[in-house]
């Protein structure tokens, strides 16, 4: 399925769908599937979705970020026995890659990958930023299995509950579970609002 930009436009340029206690009030994450053979097709058109917010008739303070980027510019900065960790993380993956992955999931588990994202966030939006909106997420198919989208969103749900959170997700819907690529079940998505359905009522 494509990105209907036009009505997922019309949704969230709308000022009662922008408050951020509207919806689940619990857990205000909206997810949008989609198939992931699109994946550089829905990247263009979440940029033409955030520019179209950004307009003067708008001026909603968007925060979009490409989850694989961040993940990737935190093991670049993160150092480790005086060298990027980044670049060890390659040269173990070479000698043994189930090794080299296993490293970089307990370095996101620790914890500062999320203090840095929490930080990110927060210094965008300011604590009295009354424009802001939306934090877009997306990215999440190429982070695979070091971050999945259910495990970031339970680890940042005191964070999120101040924003109206975005997911763009490649895979389906359902069954009432959310699946990656169409097959692997996210077990903590069932909270989330499915952004599809929600479109297509309106």
């Amino acid at each position: 399925m494509m990105l209907n930009s036009n009505k997922l436009y019309e949704l969230m340029a709308d000022k009662g769908f922008q408050e951020p206690r509207t919806g689940n009030l619990f857990f205000p994450a909206y997810i949008y599937t989609y198939d992931p053979a699109l994946e550089y097709e829905m990247r263009r058109e979440i940029n033409l979705l955030i520019e179209k917010l950004k307009r003067p008739n708008h001026y909603l303070d968007s925060l979009v970020i490409n989850m694989y980027e961040e993940l990737i510019d935190f093991l670049k900065n993160e150092q480790f026995a005086g060298s990027a960790l980044f670049d060890l993380i390659l040269e173990k993956e070479k000698e043994d890659p189930e090794e080299a992955s296993d490293w970089v999931i307990d370095e996101i588990n620790e914890g500062k990958f999320y203090e840095n994202f929490t930080k990110k966030v927060k210094d965008h939006f300011g604590e009295n930023n009354e424009k802001k909106v939306y934090l877009i997420l997306y990215g999440f198919g190429s982070t695979y299995p070091y971050i999945r989208s259910s495990d970031f969103l339970k680890k940042t749900e005191q964070l999120i509950k101040e924003f109206k959170v975005i997911v763009f997700y490649p895979g389906d819907y359902t069954n009432n579970n959310y699946n990656l690529f169409g097959f692997l079940n996210d077990d903590n998505l069932y909270r989330a609002n499915h952004l599809n359905n929600l479109i297509a009522t309106e």
